[in-house]
């Protein structure tokens, strides 16, 4: 390469030659790498955002539009009613109704909605088999069924509560039966800091993914500045929320409109727990 006609006004015809490593073109391939973390949690973070704080469409399910009619306090009752006889009962007849009930239920709802009240129920079923399966060795054969039974029945109607009632239903229920503010309010913050939270993890995840180029070995340590950010996040969220609570004149105590409890709806289902109530005793 020549240099300059001049260098000071003076002519010159110097030769300068450009360095090996300046004459290699600048072309980058970063090495493939896998993003599953990301990819994962991204996609895991969507549905869980997708469902918080707001029922299912129940449209298509003729059981759901029945109930939807029933208090909510009254379906806690009955849902509590319902776990307490089912674990207190030895007869295995009566868990055996309880389940048909469950799975006639759980038939009559649309695909979808069955297979996400299924998948978890069947899980914690396989967590109670999994539990209880030691018995067998000093001779309680059939203490893993009964577990599992009882376990499906329970987390069947409470995973079916918590899909098909929107959250301020459920607010409206829990204050109804008489729960404590305090523990109305604890749950009714951890739901609205799941939806925020959520966000702001699924934002720093877009952001870690957009500056992922190349191979990163040290995943964990992102996904350890990820939760830290997080968390200095939810510190900085909670006192604004609270703070504008307290602008808000919000003394602690919730007041909701009760719903009238002399129903047909509810008189239906009080009438069905009694049944249920009744069978329970009379099997023992």
């Amino acid at each position: 390469m020549s240099s300059s006609p001049s260098l000071g006004g003076i002519p010159t015809n110097e030769t300068m030659t450009l360095p090996a490593w300046l004459r290699e073109p600048e072309r980058y391939t970063p090495p493939s790498d896998r993003s599953s973390f990301i990819q994962r949690n991204l996609g895991h973070m969507g549905q869980v955002l997708s469902r918080v704080g707001a029922g299912a469409p129940i449209s298509q399910s003729p059981v759901d539009r029945a109930l939807r009619t029933v208090s909510p306090a009254v379906r806690i009752v009955g849902i509590v009613a319902v776990i307490i006889a089912v674990n207190i009962t030895r007869n295995m007849m009566f868990s055996y109704a309880m389940l048909a009930a469950a799975l006639m239920l759980l038939a009559a709802r649309p695909a979808w909605l069955m297979r996400s009240i299924l998948m978890p129920a069947l899980a914690i079923c396989a967590f109670s088999l999994a539990v209880s399966l030691p018995g067998v060795f000093v001779g309680q054969y059939n203490t893993p069924a009964r577990l599992a039974v009882k376990a499906f029945v329970a987390a069947s109607f409470v995973i079916a509560f918590g899909w098909t009632v929107p959250w301020n239903r459920l607010i409206a229920g829990l204050r109804g039966i008489g729960c404590p503010d305090s523990l109305i309010y604890i749950c009714d913050v951890t739901m609205q800091f799941i939806d925020i939270l959520g966000r702001s993890m699924m934002r720093l995840l877009d952001a870690l993914q957009l500056r992922s180029v190349g191979r990163d070995s040290r995943k964990l340590m992102s996904a350890g500045h990820v939760l830290g950010t997080l968390f200095v996040h939810a510190n900085a969220q909670a006192r604004r929320m609270a703070e504008a609570m307290a602008c808000r004149g919000f003394d602690g105590s919730y007041r909701i409109q009760r719903e009238p409890l002399l129903t047909w709806a509810n008189g239906a289902y009080v009438a069905a727990i009694v049944a249920m109530t009744a069978l329970a005793v009379y099997l023992g």
